[in-house]
């Protein structure tokens, strides 16, 4: 049996309810110790340096900062962190943008209690942590047809990394050309972007683009 590594826990998360819940789980791990929450991502990087703790335990849908920002944040002002994403949205693609931005692990909100504690032995251990329901095939994952996961988060969550900074640039009235020289991608790849993101978030036109932008804090 591996060796338990003693962890200071930081959760950032907008729901009071759940930062307590499992605040009280973790706690009663003799291993663990919760150091540090907070509700929003600007609350996080005012507290997280002086909170200090090993493992960054990170809703991706909070007010201020992108998740992206946030994780980006983490691994250049505090790269000793830990980030653990978790959320009730998840999908095999999600999963590996995250950890392909240096996220150690994703939690899905309907994990059992023991498998948070697992995931934070685990990742505490230098491993890549991904919780059981997300290593499903996508055909496996909450269907985005029903309607009580058709909102404008998950929307969001569907579209890649480069189509979000698309996206912005769009929202900020850049043309293709131009969106492409900043990118420095072509401007029919930029083109193509576009077309996949109009897709992705059933909209039409550039007016309902901007508009999703600027409701989800992206502008």
């Amino acid at each position: 049996m591996n060796k338990l590594i003693y962890t200071k826990i930081f959760i950032a998360d907008d729901h009071p309810v759940i930062t307590l819940g499992i605040s009280s789980l973790l706690s009663k791990q003799p291993e663990f110790e919760v150091v540090g929450t907070a509700a929003s991502g600007d609350e996080m990087t005012r507290k997280l340096k002086n909170a200090l703790p090993n493992v960054l335990l990170l809703d991706l849908n909070m007010p201020g900062k992108d998740f992206y920002e946030n994780i980006a944040w983490v691994k250049k002002h505090v790269p000793w962190v830990k980030v653990v994403a978790y959320s009730a949205y998840y999908s095999p693609e999600l999963v590996r943008s995250l950890v392909h931005e240096g996220a150690c692990g994703f939690i899905s909100k309907t994990a059992s209690p023991e498998e948070l504690v697992e995931a934070i032995h685990a990742i505490q251990q230098g491993e890549i942590y991904v919780s059981q329901v997300a290593h499903a095939q996508s055909d496996c994952a909450p269907d985005p047809g029903h309607p009580e996961l058709q909102d404008e988060f998950r929307k969001r969550l569907g579209l890649s990394r480069r189509e979000q900074e698309v996206l912005v640039l769009i929202s900020q009235g850049l043309s293709s050309q131009r969106i492409g020289q900043t990118l420095y991608i072509s401007k029919h790849t930029v083109e193509t972007h576009r077309k996949n993101i109009l897709r992705k978030l059933d909209f039409n036109s550039s007016t309902e683009l901007v508009r999703f932008a600027v409701q989800n804090g992206l502008v």
